[in-house]
C-alpha cells in the first residue's frame, strides 16, 4: 500500500519549513506554522500591539510581530489531530521585554522601529540552560500548553562553512551557538516525555551553507541535499507515530 504524505504542524523555522519546497522529494507543507518567536515569548504573558503600528509591506511579518505580542501563534494548534515538528534555531533571535512580556526581537520587529518603543529593554539570553532557569521553565510551560499529539524534534544546527569551504561567520560564534542548540534540544526531548518522537538529525556532513539558497547565504540555508535527507526522516518518523494515550 503506498504510504500516504505525512501531515503535520510545524514550530520552528525556514530550516524545517524549506523541506516542502527544496530537495529532491519535499515535504508537503506544514498545516499550521508557527514561526519567528522563541520558547520564552510564546508563554510570555501578552503584550499590548496596534497592527498599524507596524509599517511593513509583508503581511507574514506584521502577522509574526502580531502573535508574538498577542501570544495567539499557539492557538491554531489546539485540538489537531496530527503530530507536530520542532527545531530551535528561531531561538537565535534576542528577547526584549515591552514591560508587559517578553517578545522576541526579530529583523521583522526592528526594522519596523518597534525596538525603539519606549519601555522597550532587551533581555540576557539564558545562556546557562539551568534545570531551574528561564528557558527549562519555558520550555515546560510550552509543553504543558501543546495538545497531547507525537512531537518529532528536528535537531537542526548551524552550518559552519559554505560549499566553497569558506565559514559563514565566525567559527567561535557557530561553535557556541551549537553547543547551546545541543543542550536545549536535550532539554525540549525530556519535557516531552513519552510524546517525544525520536529525534531526527541530518548527517553533519550534509550541514553546509548554500550561498544560492532562495533566502540567500546564512548558517542555517543548507544545501539541497540537506532537505532531501531531511524530508526522508521526517517521512519515517512520522509514518511509524503512534497516537498518545
Amino acid at each position: 500500500m503506498e504510504q500516504l504524505p505525512p501531515t503535520y504542524s510545524l514550530i520552528g523555522c525556514c530550516v524545517t519549513r524549506d523541506a516542502a519546497e527544496l530537495g529532491r522529494d519535499p515535504l508537503p507543507r506544514p498545516v499550521h506554522f508557527v514561526s519567528r518567536t522563541r520558547v520564552q515569548s510564546l508563554v510570555s504573558t501578552p503584550s499590548p500591539i496596534d497592527a498599524d503600528d507596524i509599517k511593513l509591506d509583508s503581511a507574514f511579518q506584521r502577522r509574526t510581530i502580531v502573535e508574538d505580542h498577542r501570544k495567539t501563534a499557539l492557538a491554531p494548534l489546539d485540538g489537531i489531530d496530527h503530530p507536530i515538528v520542532i527545531d530551535l534555531i528561531d531561538e537565535r533571535w534576542p528577547l526584549g521585554d515591552t514591560g508587559s512580556g517578553l517578545v522576541t526581537s526579530t529583523s521583522y520587529f526592528r526594522n519596523a522601529g518597534l525596538a525603539n518603543r519606549p519601555g522597550f529593554t532587551p533581555v540576557k539570553n539564558d545562556v546557562k540552560l539551568a534545570a531551574d532557569g528561564p528557558f527549562t521553565t519555558a520550555v515546560r510551560a510550552l509543553v504543558a500548553r501543546l495538545p497531547k499529539r507525537p512531537v518529532l524534534i528536528h535537531r537542526a544546527f548551524w552550518a559552519s562553512h559554505t560549499t566553497a569551504g569558506e565559514p559563514v561567520n565566525d567559527v567561535k560564534i557557530t561553535d557556541k551557538n551549537n553547543r547551546w542548540l545541543e543542550r536545549a534540544y536535550a532539554i525540549l526531548e525530556t519535557a516531552l516525555g513519552e510524546r517525544a518522537l525520536p529525534p531526527v538529525e541530518v548527517d553533519a556532513a550534509l550541514r553546509i551553507a548554500d550561498p544560492g539558497h532562495r533566502w540567500g547565504i546564512g548558517p542555517y540555508h543548507y544545501i539541497d541535499e540537506y532537505y532531501t535527507e531531511l524530508s526522508d526522516k521526517v517521512r519515517k518518523a512520522l509514518a511509524n507515530a503512534a497516537p498518545i494515550a
